[in-house]
């Protein structure tokens, strides 16, 4: 069979077989409205807090309502007690607790040790980041106007730490983690569905493995391009890269993917066997691409592994490209490792198919 047969062929049993046209490309469309759903609000909002009040004076007063016009933060609960706090928060019924100790903002305002004490459940990092933000600013706001009353001059207490993102600026966890972890649905979803149309098909020649890349290569360069350019636009995702960039970008990535899912699909003798292993490795894949926990601080064998799958260089170009506005010589280390790896899978696809025997193949 010609490399031009195969093509056809391949696109042919893409658009007759209903699983894996379901799993390459509907469910990589449907994930692409289904999974920044949950992140539309960007910011964490309304998180609980119980505040311990000790003080009772004016000035603590005036901080907690400060802190509950915050739409980060929400007082959910006024306990009489460090005591009732601490059970309102291993009940989960508040997720931080303020104690403002007696003369707390007078101490402060005096520049002595305010005794303020606050208590996080470090569960979910962006609502605890949400919790200190409305708690620094009120206490910040409610510090300036009293020094303005009690001196008749603003006083301008800065924060401590200024910062700039230069990544993700408006700090939205949606807008950090659909750009990482879209390669990973597009590895996955096309590892599925390849899976499907050519697990236990091992007795093929050098230009039929050639036909089938191609095919899948270029639907998932379509896909690709969907998620960049479309997906992106309509989640309002900050983009920086220019079209060239995020041509490449996908042009890379799309070859990368189809050839790791030729050749993982070979390694199955059937497509039941290779759903069963495959599917439960999407979420140790979306760890090892990076997009969690960086792969630098990962021990050295895990981060290894992780630089065997394509999605991991893929998302690393995405970011640098055109969420971090690099040019694309700063990403031409991630875009080599793709490159390597197509060529790497293609031949061990190509290797398996030589060496390999599907008994059920044989007989049919």
């Amino acid at each position: 069979m010609s490399v031009r047969a195969a093509f056809i062929d391949t696109a042919r049993q893409l658009g007759r077989n209903t699983d894996a046209l379901m799993l390459i490309v509907v469910a990589a469309l449907f994930y692409g409205f289904y999974y920044p759903a949950p992140y539309s609000q960007g910011h964490a909002q309304d998180v609980r807090l119980a505040v311990v009040d000790e003080a009772r004076t004016p000035l603590s007063r005036q901080l907690v309502e400060l802190i509950e016009a915050s739409p980060l933060a929400k007082v959910a609960a006024r306990p009489a007690n460090l005591a009732e706090a601490r059970t309102l928060l291993v009940e989960r019924k508040v997720d931080g607790v303020l104690l403002l100790p007696g003369q707390v903002l007078e101490d402060a305002l005096r520049g002595q040790d305010s005794g303020i004490a606050l208590w996080i459940n470090g569960t979910y990092l962006v609502r605890t980041k949400a919790l200190g933000e409305a708690i620094q600013g009120a206490i910040v706001n409610t510090l300036e106007n009293e020094a303005k009353g009690r001196l008749g001059v603003r006083i301008d207490i800065a924060d401590p730490v200024a910062s700039q993102p230069l990544f993700n600026p408006d700090l939205e966890y949606g807008t950090y983690i659909f750009p990482a972890v879209t390669p990973v649905i597009l590895q996955q979803t096309m590892l599925f569905g390849t899976a499907v149309l050519f697990a236990g098909r091992r007795r093929r020649g050098w230009n039929e493995l050639g036909g089938q890349w191609l095919a899948l290569s270029l639907v998932s360069f379509v896909l690709t391009v969907t998620y960049f350019g479309w997906f992106f636009a309509a989640q309002d995702i900050p983009r920086q890269a220019g079209i060239d960039a995020l041509l490449i970008v996908a042009l890379f990535a799309a070859g990368a993917i189809a050839a790791f899912s030729l050749f993982a699909a070979r390694l199955f003798p059937n497509a039941r066997a290779a759903l069963l292993l495959l599917i439960p490795t999407s979420l140790p894949i979306f760890f090892l691409s990076g997009a969690t926990w960086p792969r630098e601080a990962m021990p050295g064998w895990v981060s290894a592994l992780g630089a065997l799958l394509p999605s991991t260089h893929a998302s690393r170009a995405l970011l640098l490209t055109d969420q971090m506005g690099a040019p694309l010589s700063d990403a031409l280390r991630p875009l080599t490792a793709l490159v390597i790896l197509t060529i790497s899978f293609f031949v061990g696809s190509g290797l398996v198919s030589r060496f390999m025997t599907n008994p059920d193949e044989l007989t049919t």
